[in-house]
């Protein structure tokens, strides 16, 4: 559907409209501010992803919604088609960004919402890394995307470490967003809000704990700041476990790299060259650095 068949079809955004404007920022969706006299939405047009993903939008709005009532997303207006769009109130405020985190306060209002997240049940819905990985690799296989030099080798290695932490029934069972980046966290002034809850389901907490850090460049003593703020406490044995998920999302950033390039082959609204970032990856990772 385009931008303006929705707006005839959403009440909310139809009921005395004045414009929409293209959002800078996202690389997987088309995303819209609309303005009406009353009010100002976000209109998110689907990518197919989740259609690889096995990942529903109804339960993806399902999970919005109870966010929302938890006070850390915002409020989803209802609508007869979530599979090809989805529409929120919008949110003045700002996204986080790497200098935010030198607060000590934006610091604990992130750990506060992951806490938060990872507390939520009954959503129906698991998404674990390694689901992401695979996922992604299957769509750009039927892309018949180019496999880079080097994927054989992490592959392997991400399959001894799922199979590692497969014993770890207590952090490896819990509600994740596993989007979490600062580009998603929206800071209002007072209040922190989540937004991109389509990858959200049952995962590991320590990939989620990996999001920030190894896109911002921590460094080693960072992370077991990072770690003891979370937990409450440092062990060595979870900042080894943090190595290896930074790896794991390295691996994600990979496959997500090589499915969007076959995705947006003809596509005319991205000028990101997804694939030479999946190489990118690969030749960080082949170097020991976990990080962007």
């Amino acid at each position: 559907m385009k931008v303006e068949e929705i707006i005839r079809e959403v009440p909310e955004l139809n009921y005395e409209f004045l414009s929409f404007e293209s959002l800078n920022g996202g690389l997987c969706n088309q995303t819209y501010k609309v303005k009406t006299k009353q009010s100002t939405y976000v209109l998110r047009i689907n990518s197919r992803q989740n259609e690889y993903l096995n990942l529903t939008r109804r339960s993806e709005v399902e999970v919005m919604k109870k966010a929302n009532r938890e006070g850390f997303a915002p409020k989803v207006i209802p609508s007869n088609y979530p599979e090809q769009f989805v529409v929120t109130e919008f949110l003045e405020g700002r996204m986080l960004e790497k200098d935010d985190l030198k607060d000590d306060r934006i610091k604990e209002m992130i750990m506060d919402r992951l806490k938060r997240i990872h507390r939520m049940e009954g959503q129906g819905r698991t998404c674990t890394p390694y689901d992401l990985i695979h996922g992604y690799l299957k769509g750009a296989d039927q892309f018949q995307v180019k496999h880079p030099d080097g994927l054989n080798r992490i592959l392997h290695r991400v399959e001894k470490i799922a199979h590692k932490r497969s014993n770890d029934k207590e952090n490896n069972n819990k509600f994740c967003h596993n989007d979490s980046f600062l580009c998603n966290m929206i800071y209002t002034g007072q209040q922190l809000q989540i937004i991109d809850w389509e990858l959200s389901g049952v995962g590991d907490l320590f990939f989620e704990l990996t999001l920030i850090p190894f896109t911002n460049q921590f460094s080693e003593t960072d992370e077991r700041e990072w770690l003891k703020l979370y937990f409450g406490y440092f062990e060595e044995e979870a900042f080894h476990i943090f190595q290896d998920m930074k790896f794991v999302s390295m691996v994600r950033e990979v496959a997500w790299g090589m499915f969007y390039s076959g995705l947006t082959k003809e596509d005319s609204h991205h000028n990101f060259d997804y694939y030479k970032f999946a190489e990118y990856c690969i030749q960080r990772i082949e170097q020991g650095i976990y990080q962007l």
